[in-house]
C-alpha cells in the first residue's frame, strides 16, 4: 500500500511516497524544499514568506514526483492542523484539488501525532514491545504519550481510539516547548537562524561553570508538565547582567564563556526532558522509552537518558518515588529514535505512517 504524504505546517515543503508491506513502513521517494535561506534575512520563520514560496514550490515539486507516481498511490495524506495557518491551507488545496483529478482519498492528519508514529519509518512493526512511553519535543511542543498496543496492525477505521494502539498523553509543556527555549536563547546570543542547532553545537565544545549554571524547574515532581520558560529568563538574567558589566553589546562573552553558556542551558533542558521521561516510564512501567520530534535529534537527550537507566543508585531514586524498589530489577526499558535523523524534523514521510494507520 503506497501514499502521497504531503506536509507544510511550517518552514518546509515535504512530498514523499512511502510504502508499506504489512511489515515495514519504506521511503520510495523524498522530495523537499527548505525555506532556511530565504527566513535567515529576517532572524526567524516568517508566517506570509512561508506560505508564499509552498505556494511557489507546489507545481516544482510534483513535477518531480510524475504523474504516474501519484496515479499509483492508494490515499493521500495532508497536515491540517497544527501549523502555521496559511500554510496548512496550501497544501490542503493542494491535496483536495488532486483528490478531484485522481480520485484519491485525502487522509488529514494531526502534526504532532505524527511525530510519534514516525518511529515506525524503516522498522519491522512485529518486532516493536509494548507499552511504551513517547517524548515528543518539538518547535512548539513537549509532550509525554503512554502507548499501548491494543490490536493487530492493521489499517481500521480513522478514528484514532480505533487504531493498533491506545495513545494517552500524561504530560505536556505549560509554556514555552524545549526547543522554543533552545531558538530563543540562541536569538538572545545573538546567533542567525535556525538556531537550536547552535546551541547543541557549542555546548559540545562547554564545560560546566557555575558562574552560568541554571535553577532546575520540576513543578509538581510527581506530575510530567514541563515549563522552560523559566529557564528562558535565567539565561536573559544572565546575559543582560553581563551586557552591564562591559557596557557593550556585542562580544560580551568570551569564546570558551559562550561554551559554558551553552553547556549549561542545554544541561538543564535535557534533564528535566530525561527525569520526567524516566518518571513516567517507571509509573506506567513500560518495555521501551522513544524519543521524537527535532529535540530527539539531540545527542546529548539520548546520552542523558542512558546515562540515568545504566546508573544504579539514582534509577532507585526515581523508582523510590514512583513504584517500588523491588521494580528496578524488572525495569529494563529499551532507548528507541528515529532511525534517520531527517525523520525528526517535520516532514511528509510521517504524515504518511499516520494515513496509513487511519486508513479504512
Amino acid at each position: 500500500m503506497k501514499t502521497l504524504a504531503i506536509e507544510t505546517s511550517c518552514d518546509d515543503t515535504s512530498i514523499w511516497i512511502v510504502n508499506f508491506d504489512w511489515t515495514t513502513f519504506t521511503v520510495d521517494k523524498l522530495l523537499a524544499y527548505s525555506q532556511v535561506r530565504e527566513h535567515n534575512e529576517f532572524g526567524w520563520v516568517v508566517p506570509e514568506i512561508a506560505s508564499r514560496l509552498h505556494s511557489e514550490k507546489i507545481i516544482a515539486v510534483l513535477t518531480e514526483i510524475w504523474r504516474d507516481n501519484i496515479k499509483n498511490v492508494d490515499f493521500i495524506s495532508v497536515t491540517t492542523h497544527p501549523g502555521l495557518p496559511w500554510s496548512l491551507v496550501v497544501w490542503e488545496t493542494v491535496a483536495n484539488l488532486l483528490w478531484e483529478y485522481f480520485n484519491k482519498k485525502v487522509i488529514k492528519i494531526n502534526h504532532i501525532v505524527w511525530h510519534v508514529l514516525a518511529l515506525l519509518l524503516e522498522r519491522n512493526i512485529d518486532e516493536i514491545e509494548f507499552p511504551m512511553m513517547v517524548l515528543t519535543a518539538s518547535g512548539g511542543h513537549n509532550n509525554i504519550y503512554y502507548i499501548r498496543k491494543n490490536m493487530e496492525w492493521l489499517p481500521v477505521a480513522e478514528d484514532i481510539k480505533q487504531w493498533p494502539f491506545t495513545l494517552t498523553k500524561v504530560g505536556q509543556t505549560l509554556d514555552d516547548a524545549a526547543w522554543e527555549c533552545f531558538d530563543k536563547v540562541s536569538r538572545m546570543l545573538g546567533w542567525p537562524y535556525p538556531w537550536g542547532l547552535r546551541i547543541s553545537q557549542q555546548a559540545a565544545l562547554g564545560h560546566s561553570n557555575k558562574e552560568f549554571e541554571l535553577h532546575r524547574i520540576w513543578l509538581d515532581n510527581d506530575k510530567f508538565e514541563f515549563s522552560f520558560s523559566g529557564t528562558k529568563a535565567q539565561m536573559n538574567q544572565i546575559i543582560r547582567k553581563q551586557e552591564e558589566k562591559v557596557w557593550r553589546i556585542e562580544n560580551i562573552f568570551s569564546e570558551d564563556e559562550i561554551h559554558d553558556i551553552a553547556y549549561e542551558f542545554q544541561e538543564s533542558v535535557v534533564e528535566i526532558l530525561a527525569k520526567k521521561l524516566i518518571r513516567a516510564a517507571i509509573k506506567y512501567d513500560v518495555k521501551t522509552i522513544w524519543l521524537s520530534g527535532w529535540v530527539s535529534a539531540n545527542d546529548r537527550l539520548k546520552e542523558a537518558i542512558l546515562e540515568l537507566l545504566d546508573n544504579e543508585i539514582r534509577l532507585k531514586n526515581q523508582i523510590h518515588e514512583f513504584g517500588t524498589t523491588e521494580q528496578l530489577w524488572n525495569f529494563k526499558p529499551k532507548l528507541f529514535v528515529p532511525t534517520k535523523k531527517v525523520y525528526c524534523t517535520d516532514n511528509a514521510a510521517m504524515i504518511w505512517v499516520a494515513g496509513i494507520l487511519s486508513n479504512e
